[in-house]
């Protein structure tokens, strides 16, 4: 179906219309006022990210009317929000598969506009138009990479540095067990952590493996995948992970590396803020568990997440904000030490030696791939965390797991 901004749509059984008022016919004498919903955890996010949403209010002359959600609850109501035609003029977005439906129903508002009559200028690597040629969403985290955070006290008692290879992560593994510490922790209760703990062994094995099985030049049942499914099985079978993985959140984990009870967490670099504060958090890549050099290889998100704006009368309006929003978002972080989003003069402050080791690993960075989810449709992506959940519980083998991944994003 081709992507249209200005159109009428059936969903849901509801005929959604899109109004194609100017900012104009708002009265100059009445405030604007905007809804804003998104996700927002003040224990892993930067509080600039609240902040930041008065700050450009107040710099347009807007009023807000905030919902914060945390992330499981904001998937479903966002999109049950679209079924209804009752979406917030300003949300967000992950990118990719997940923008689907919304772009589809033609409900994104284009934003290249307001971004050009602002003047400001936002980085090539985050001004990547939908395959219609618009501009969706602006950036309100710089691009993301699998890392891994790690105790320091933990690694002192056992004796060990952190792993840089399969055989130092697995002997890491063993020193943890002998001293009643879980050598990895995993939130996967959401499924999400553990499908890109197993993109990131897959990558560390093939970096082209994913291109190749989705454009036909492989299959998902290639020794890149076979390996690295046969690696998590050994991980499970050797308790590596932490004792309620499965039914664990990113939050349980942030608070059992930082007690020490786990030696390690791989995660995205969006937690380099978190541990900012803690002297005993170091940073580091995640292994070399196969053929590639980690600094080849790594998963980030997508550069097309972010806010993005509903189709309504308000769009103009919501448009600037998120465009005033995103930049003063950006200036913020970058004088805290975070890489900018949009081009700017402004000098990071002293940086912390989380935030520094993690520049320092991302300047060596050669090739970085999207997690597999964002590529894939919805329909594909869901089947396909669900198996990923059935690997890390230990209810299926590494031979099927791969013959099921296939049949799933392949339909072989």
């Amino acid at each position: 179906m081709k992507r249209k901004q200005w159109m009428a749509c059936l969903l849901g059984g509801c005929m959604i219309f899109s109004m194609g008022l100017t900012a104009n016919a708002q009265s100059e004498e009445e405030k604007v006022k905007l809804t804003v919903m998104w996700q927002f955890d003040s224990a892993t996010d930067t509080h600039w990210k609240a902040d930041c949403l008065q700050e450009a209010a107040d710099a347009l002359g807007y009023e807000l009317e905030v919902e914060s959600v945390d992330d499981a609850t904001y998937k479903t109501k966002i999109r049950v929000m679209l079924q209804a035609n009752e979406l917030p003029d300003v949300f967000y977005t992950w990118g990719g598969s997940y923008s689907t439906p919304f772009l589809d129903a033609g409900m994104l508002y284009p934003l290249e506009d307001a971004l050009e009559e602002s003047g400001y200028e936002l980085l090539d690597v985050y001004a990547q138009p939908d395959e219609d040629g618009h501009l969706y969403a602006l950036p309100t985290n710089p691009l993301e990479t699998y890392a891994v955070f790690y105790n320091k006290d933990v690694f002192e008692t056992i004796g060990m540095e952190v792993p840089e290879t399969w055989e130092e992560l697995l002997a890491v593994v063993d020193a943890c067990k002998e001293n009643g510490i879980g050598a990895i922790a995993l939130g996967n209760k959401d499924r999400w952590e553990g499908d890109l703990f197993y993109n990131m062994m897959v990558l560390r094995e093939d970096a082209d493996a994913f291109k190749n099985a989705v454009e036909g030049d492989g299959a998902f049942t290639d020794d890149a995948f076979l390996t690295a499914a046969e690696k998590v099985q050994e991980l499970v079978e050797l308790e590596a992970f932490h004792k309620g993985y499965m039914q664990a959140g990113p939050n349980e984990c942030i608070e059992l590396l930082r007690a020490g009870l786990v030696a390690m967490y791989p995660t995205g670099s969006w937690n380099v803020a978190t541990f900012e504060g803690d002297e005993n958090i170091g940073c580091a890549v995640f292994p070399g568990t196969g053929a590639e050099d980690p600094y080849l290889s790594c998963c980030g998100n997508a550069a097309d997440a972010g806010i993005c704006v509903s189709v309504s009368e308000k769009s103009e309006y919501a448009a600037k904000f998120a465009v005033e929003y995103t930049k003063l978002l950006s200036d913020h972080t970058t004088e805290e030490g975070e890489r900018p989003c949009y081009a700017t003069k402004i000098e990071s402050k002293d940086v912390t030696e989380v935030r520094q080791t993690y520049n320092e690993n991302f300047a060596k960075l050669e090739k970085t791939q999207l997690w597999w989810y964002t590529y894939l449709d919805t329909e594909i992506g869901e089947p396909m965390r669900d198996l990923s959940h059935k690997q890390f519980a230990g209810q299926i083998d590494a031979k099927e797991f791969t013959e099921q991944l296939q049949e799933i994003i392949k339909g072989e």
